[in-house]
């Protein structure tokens, strides 16, 4: 069984039921074919308490490569072999790679950001809504690139948490008005719908301010509107989704594809009127 296992690229994706339906296994189905490599890409549920299990026997049947998706991010690192930099400096994963019999673990969530969203655009003060495992991404890709930023989030204490981790500042969510304009701003938590936030972050947005809602496939949101109502420009978290996914498999393979089967990929998924999230 792990010979058979071994002799194709038997790629796979961590999480709990949403993996089901993820687009991920589309995208790196259509890298697979064009990188003329015989293999699967398989979204695979777990509860916390069987990672441990499953990294061992996912490692033992030859599996070359996996995602890692939310809640497992942070839930996989005592598990594995070594983290890279980025991965250490984040304090999460998204990438496990095949190394001396176990993974070591990447992160491409942050470079895939700033691939996405941040070429060519000139450093400034940026608001992160989320002090979770894609606000710890995002954070480190905006410090990289010399942004400043604030963190705020309902819970307090971790945004503090957050904001000192990584050298920059957090506001409470009743500060906000009195904190200025923002012409970047970037949700990272999972509410993407003002009844979903409670209470819905005060923000007061600078003209053409830029706002990223790292969600996808919710359309009319939130964040949208926001966007819309300060003559800005919105983007949705597709653009990062297809960037994280061709590092990931770069790290894999060691084939540059570049993003076009990537994103190629989504375009399909979404034309076909797939449902991404309910």
């Amino acid at each position: 069984m792990a010979e058979l296992i071994c002799s194709r690229w038997h790629l796979g994706l961590l999480g709990d039921d949403r993996v089901l339906r993820s687009p991920s296994p589309l995208m790196h189905l259509a890298a697979l074919k064009q990188a003329r490599l015989s293999g699967h890409y398989l979204p695979l549920t777990l509860k916390a308490e069987n990672v441990p299990p499953a990294i061992k026997g996912l490692a033992a049947l030859g599996f070359k490569g996996l995602n890692v998706t939310a809640p497992h991010k942070e839930v996989v690192i005592p598990h594995l072999t070594r983290l890279s930099p980025e991965a250490q400096a984040i304090g999460a994963v998204n990438t496990l790679v095949p190394d001396q019999g176990g993974f070591s673990g990447h992160n491409t969530d942050a470079p895939g950001f700033a691939a996405a969203y941040l070429k060519e655009r000139a450093a400034q003060q940026a608001l992160i809504y989320g002090a979770g495992g894609a606000a710890r991404a995002v954070i480190q890709a905006l410090r990289t690139q010399g942004f400043s930023v604030s963190v705020t989030a309902r819970n307090l204490l971790a945004a503090q948490k957050l904001a000192q981790e990584f050298g920059q500042k957090a506001l409470a969510l009743a500060d906000l008005p009195n904190a200025g304009t923002y012409s970047f701003v970037i949700n990272a938590t999972s509410a993407s719908y003002a009844a979903d936030l409670n209470p819905v972050p005060p923000l007061t947005l600078a003209n053409n301010a830029i706002v990223i809602d790292l969600n996808y496939g919710r359309p009319d949101n939130h964040w949208q509107k926001l966007a819309a109502n300060s003559g800005g420009l919105f983007y949705d978290g597709l653009p990062m989704l297809a960037w994280q996914a061709c590092l990931s498999f770069n790290l894999w393979t060691g084939a540059n594809l570049g993003i076009t089967p990537f994103s190629g990929a989504l375009a399909i998924y979404l034309r076909d009127g797939l449902t991404l999230w309910p």
